[in-house]
């Protein structure tokens, strides 16, 4: 962190109200454990995280956009399940983007083969991720954090000096599973050092400053984020094969892409972990 500087001014842009949209059945699914609001919010408190969003909901696409379109209604995220009504997923992201350019789509579904092999065949160019719903509001979790250090990237790295970890994983199963880990990690190691602190001030510092992560689904976003912030860089984690360009078919994938990156990264930085 640089000294000197105004810790209010880290962390400004916040996911504050979420739209979710879902049917019956998957409403009842997510709130299988307790209802997803009070999930969260025990998740928050338990993480000592301050400040849980909001939820609003809609039951098909079409009720979420007569929401999207309402002055009255402003959502920092839309969270979206697979089978949301006849206006699909898909046409409705393009319909909800055209009304809400910087709104987040986020569209999380079950794993299944056969709904991820029609999700990579459709055009995505809408929807910012695409989770794996695990029966966990951890991933919910872990969307909105990913979204919020996205947001604040660029002030908080770059002006405030906070530090990240480069994550780069294309795989929707497996960075569904480990960065809701990698996120409780974090927040739990932040907890720690807080406790740490010699007063009020340095605990609210650190709770501000805590690492961000930054995920990469492909080479060229994952070299473009390191050598953007990669003075502010911790580490980076990364899976071995994946994409060269965002789009790229999953078929196109280059199985040493991750080995290239570390050399690229190694040769930058010797003592890069």
């Amino acid at each position: 962190m640089k000294s000197g500087l105004d810790m209010n001014q880290l962390m400004i842009r916040r996911i504050r109200r979420i739209l979710l949209i879902c049917n019956n059945y998957d409403s009842f699914s997510l709130e299988e454990d307790g209802h997803i609001e009070a999930q969260i919010r025990r998740e928050y408190a338990d993480l000592n995280l301050s400040n849980p969003p909001s939820i609003e909901r809609a039951e098909s696409t079409i009720e979420a956009l007569e929401l999207i379109k309402d002055k009255n209604h402003h959502f920092d995220l839309i969270i979206t399940m697979f089978n949301v009504g006849e206006l699909d997923v898909f046409d409705f992201s393009k319909q909800a983007k055209s009304l809400s350019a910087d709104t987040p789509i986020v569209l999380l579904a079950s794993f299944s083969k056969q709904i991820y092999s029609f999700i990579e065949e459709r055009d995505r160019s809408s929807i910012d991720y695409v989770f794996c719903w695990n029966n966990s509001t951890d991933v919910i979790i872990a969307i909105i954090k990913l979204l919020e250090d996205k947001l604040n990237a660029e002030h908080d790295i770059l002006d405030m000096g906070v530090r990240a970890i480069l994550l780069v994983e294309d795989s929707v199963r497996y960075y569904s599973t480990y960065l809701p880990l990698l996120y409780k990690l974090v927040l739990q190691q932040n907890m720690e050092s807080i406790k740490d602190a010699l007063n009020e001030e340095q605990q609210y510092m650190r709770k501000r400053a805590r690492p961000k992560i930054l995920m990469a689904t492909c080479y060229d976003e994952a070299v473009g984020l390191y050598e953007r912030y990669k003075s502010n860089i911790l580490g980076v984690i990364s899976d071995i094969g994946f994409v060269i360009h965002k789009g790229d078919a999953p078929s196109t994938e280059k199985s040493d892409a991750g080995i290239d990156l570390c050399r690229l990264v190694k040769k930058d930085n010797p003592t890069m972990p």
